[in-house]
């Protein structure tokens, strides 16, 4: 039920904010996140503007919006049944993923904290805050090598929109 619009990933804020989007989702993408200094601001400005949703390489992005780090993995987290455990609910969640760097949440905004966190061996899997509806993930929801367990994600986005869209659910 909702409409998509895609921008390049360089596309200001302004720009997308001026459409009126009843939220935004930073996708994944290959790279060094730490080399996305203007897709960062670009992040930052619309934090608290619009719902926003990362995955992946857009977890990244965001979380270095909002203050952290990331790093290079030694050895990067690759194809699926990679346990990840939502820290609210001890759900364990059977997920894909296909990355080489990681999220170190040392600097991280007091509003944000992780969410998530790879069983495997202990990083970053999502973040959240409390003051704005900002939700991220590591791994791909949208890739289903077996278990849809994890496609909820988009179930959450959709009901953070919600009351952008003067939508009830």
């Amino acid at each position: 039920g909702c409409a998509v619009r895609v921008f390049p990933a360089e596309t200001p804020a302004e720009e997308i904010l001026a459409m009126r989007p009843d939220g935004v989702v930073l996708s994944p993408g290959p790279g060094d996140p730490r080399l996305l200094s203007a897709m960062v601001e670009h992040t930052r400005a619309l934090i608290g503007k619009t719902p926003v949703l990362g995955i992946c390489l857009g977890h990244q992005v965001a979380a270095r919006a909002l203050g952290a780090s990331t790093f290079k993995l030694p050895f990067g987290h690759r194809g699926g049944n990679h346990p990840v455990k939502e820290i609210a609910s001890g759900r364990v969640t059977v997920t894909a993923q296909n990355h080489g760097y990681a999220v170190d949440p040392g600097g991280l905004d007091a509003a944000a904290f992780v969410s998530h966190v790879n069983l495997n061996d202990q990083t970053v899997e999502g973040i959240a805050m409390n003051s704005e509806p900002l939700i991220t993930i590591q791994y791909h929801s949208e890739a289903c090598p077996g278990p849809l367990d994890s496609t909820g994600i988009f179930d959450q986005f959709v009901e953070m929109m919600a009351p952008v869209a003067g939508r009830t659910r």
